[in-house]
């Protein structure tokens, strides 16, 4: 009873945030991707025409369907005796009309004593009751054949356990109205595109269509009265999914309040706006706001019209299929090669062959191969990309870092910073977790530090500053590192790291340009650590760049 009464408090304050906020993701920082992403596209486009497509059709199903919902229930209403017949409410459960309780109760009324059951089995034979079947029958077939005909019934999961199999994939296409549609179709895009981006296209859809698949499970384990449609449970799997693959990216999350509206503008404050919130906060956020009006649901014995269980289902499904591929470490082995092998480039005969072998298993035989092709052409940039999945399939760290370097080389030499960051988040990536130990040219290095800098990832400058010191210690960009380092970490307050480089840097070298600003540099950090009180913590982890 105690947690029943947890989570009917914990359900008040969400219903209460809910009814003065609107949340609406609109997308994540991680705005650059390497390839479009055709089928979040295709996905939402395909969504859009066969709603718009379909409109007419199930408006006049609507309005037909609900003319004969209404004969049929103006019909029961003034001849209520007729529902002791067990045949009649065996239909009309069938037909969502009745649900299994108010079903077991005019059953106990009719049955409750012998006295009762014999009378109410005499009226059913008599011609008063027999004439009543056979009126109800005429509208129920009137019913039931509206309702066969009805889209939703036909490809939307049908009700009552009397799904097809093709309504599995064709119910998440379909959509009960625009607010549905483009309800949906935001919540998609803000995470969508971004795992299409990780997985590749052909993992990113079928993980889509089998996430639709395990939201519809509960629907099929206890099946409800109506028909289930609708894209929510496989976006909610992607939802879970970036929860466990980019679980500190922060989510873009428009706002607005109506009740609050009137005060924030007497004190100077827009009712509106947009926030980055952390997957990790945001996204249990939703879980949570999902599972607790599905369980106060269960409890009251209420049907309700927004599919709760096919949301923690999908949820579910995306978290554990994202587990799944970390532990196999499937984007590292497989995805990201192919993907950068593939991207903005078109292979030679040589390299074409070479990923063959490799597919065959033949490693040795494709690095052979791919390293005498590079001897003549060492700036085939596909090769080299070729080359890094031979060795990420080998774990062979010390030459992944050597080819990511000539990667972040080529994108550098054509201005693009964006890319080579990129290259150099897949690097990091290709590590195990416990085992992170990247080594590119600190000139190269520099740039991608001075880059997220600018992006305004103090914290993972930082890191990434940190790294190239303490890989290259004796070069003369080492103290350049650690001064820069250590003013990002200052901006980050990430107060510890900043003493660290500062001290690297005047341990390297006493006197130099930089001295200045490595005294200045001391001497705000030790002033901060001195001065922080004793509750406060470290900062958040990094973001992926200092995996």
């Amino acid at each position: 009873m105690w947690l029943d009464g947890i989570f009917f408090i914990a359900l008040i304050i969400i219903l209460v945030i809910q009814s003065i906020f609107t949340f609406v993701p609109l997308g994540n920082e991680r705005s650059t991707v390497r390839r479009l992403p055709w089928i979040t596209f295709a996905i939402m486009a395909v969504c859009v025409i066969v709603y718009y497509v379909t409109l007419p059709s199930t408006v006049k199903q609507d309005r037909e369907l609900m003319q004969a919902r209404t004969k049929l229930g103006e019909f029961l209403e003034t001849n209520r005796a007729i529902l002791a017949d067990d045949e009649v409410r065996r239909k009309l459960k069938s037909l969502g009309l009745l649900s299994d309780e108010e079903s077991e109760e005019i059953e106990k009324e009719v049955k409750g004593t012998l006295d009762a059951e014999y009378r109410t089995q005499a009226w059913l034979r008599s011609s008063e009751a027999l004439k009543l079947k056979d009126e109800f029958e005429a509208r129920y077939l009137e019913c039931k054949s509206a309702t066969e005909a009805h889209l939703y019934f036909k490809y939307g999961l049908a009700p009552n356990g009397t799904w097809k199999a093709h309504q599995l994939i064709s119910a998440v296409f379909l959509h009960g109205s625009t607010l549905h549609l483009f309800g949906n179709l935001l919540f998609f895009f803000a995470v969508g595109f971004s795992l299409e981006d990780l997985w590749g296209r052909r993992v990113f859809m079928a993980f889509y269509l089998l996430a639709g698949i395990a939201a519809s499970l509960p629907e099929l384990i206890n099946p409800g009265p109506l028909p289930s449609i609708g894209a929510s449970g496989a976006i909610a799997g992607t939802m879970g999914a970036f929860l466990i693959r980019l679980y500190d990216t922060k989510v873009k999350i428009g706002w607005v309040t109506t009740p609050l509206a009137i005060p924030f503008m007497l004190f100077g404050r827009k009712p509106y706006g947009v926030i980055n919130i952390a997957a990790y906060i945001y996204l249990p956020f939703y879980f949570i706001s999902q599972i607790l009006p599905w369980w106060f649901i269960k409890k009251a014995g209420l049907v309700s019209t927004i599919g709760y269980s096919a949301h923690i289902a999908g949820f579910i499904f995306g978290v554990a299929f994202a587990l799944i591929m970390k532990a196999i470490r499937a984007e590292e082995k497989y995805i990201n090669p192919k993907i950068e092998a593939k991207v903005s480039f078109s292979a030679s005969p040589a390299v074409t062959q070479s990923l063959d072998m490799l597919d065959r298993g033949e490693g040795e035989m494709a690095e052979r191969k791919l390293k005498s092709y590079l001897a003549k052409q060492p700036d085939d940039i596909n090769a080299v990309l070729a080359l890094i999945q031979v060795y990420q399939r080998a774990e062979r760290y010390d030459q992944l870092s050597s080819l990511y370097g000539r990667v972040i080389r080529h994108h550098l030499n054509s201005g693009d910073r964006e890319a080579a960051l990129y290259a150099y988040d897949n690097l990091l990536s290709s590590f195990p977790d416990n085992q992170v130990n990247p080594k590119i040219p600190s000139r190269d290095w520099i740039v991608i530090c001075e880059y997220l800098q600018e992006s305004q990832m103090n914290r993972e400058a930082a890191v990434e500053y940190q790294r190239l010191a303490a890989a290259w210690p004796d070069d003369p960009m080492a103290v350049r590192a650690c001064v820069q380092g250590g003013e990002a970490a200052l901006f980050a307050h990430d107060n510890q790291r900043a003493l660290k480089l500062f001290e690297t840097a005047r341990d390297s070298a006493p006197s130099s340009m930089y001295s200045a600003r490595i005294d200045a540099g001391l001497e705000k950090a030790k002033q901060r650590l001195n001065h922080r009180p004793n509750w406060v913590k470290k900062g958040p982890r990094p973001q992926v760049v200092a995996k």
